[in-house]
């Protein structure tokens, strides 16, 4: 075999290998610009949640709203603890929530949600906490008589959140205007 076919093979693998291959430095810079696109997401995620609730508190807080919506005794507040919240039994059961809108400004965010829950069965002297202005007069009065109204109910509502430091913190159960 002569130099000539030799040298040739030589240099197309050469050129073939420099055009498949990046060098060194251009495949570190490669790697780390793949490895900084996923951080840079998860710091722009985490700033958009810092400026707002998160889903999942929102969720928590709407549960704990609606079970506090409670089947209680007739009684008078008592002079050891008049602002204690009424012991007694969940009105309702929640079922879902879904937020329709979010509007922040500073330190303080205006949520609206959807929430659905159902009467729990039951019956009482007297409903206390949660969701009690919500619910109608007519069902109000039937549950308490022992008639559990069926199907579920559904709730607009309005939460206003307050930031303090780096946690948000629900301070009002509203309302939500209509739509």
């Amino acid at each position: 075999m002569s130099l000539g076919p030799a040298a040739l093979i030589f240099v197309a693998g050469i050129t073939i290998a420099s055009c498949s291959e990046k060098s060194a430095p251009d495949r570190e810079k490669s790697i780390s610009e793949e490895r900084r696109e996923p951080l840079r997401q998860s710091e722009g995620e985490k700033g958009e949640q810092e400026r707002q609730p998160d889903k999942d508190q929102i969720a928590e807080d709407c549960v704990a709203f609606v079970g506090s919506t409670k089947v209680v005794a007739a009684r008078t507040a008592s002079a050891d603890c008049p602002t204690c919240p009424a012991r007694g039994t969940e009105v309702f059961s929640f079922r879902q929530m879904k937020t329709d809108a979010v509007s922040c400004s500073g330190d303080t965010c205006t949520v609206v949600v959807t929430i659905r829950a159902a009467f729990n069965p039951g019956s009482g002297e007297k409903i206390a906490g949660g969701l009690t202005a919500w619910i109608p007069p007519e069902q109000r009065s039937a549950y308490l008589g022992g008639q559990t109204p069926t199907g579920e109910q559904s709730f607009r509502v309005q939460i206003i959140y307050k930031r303090r430091g780096e946690n948000w913190r629900a301070v009002e159960f509203d309302r939500a205007p209509a739509k």
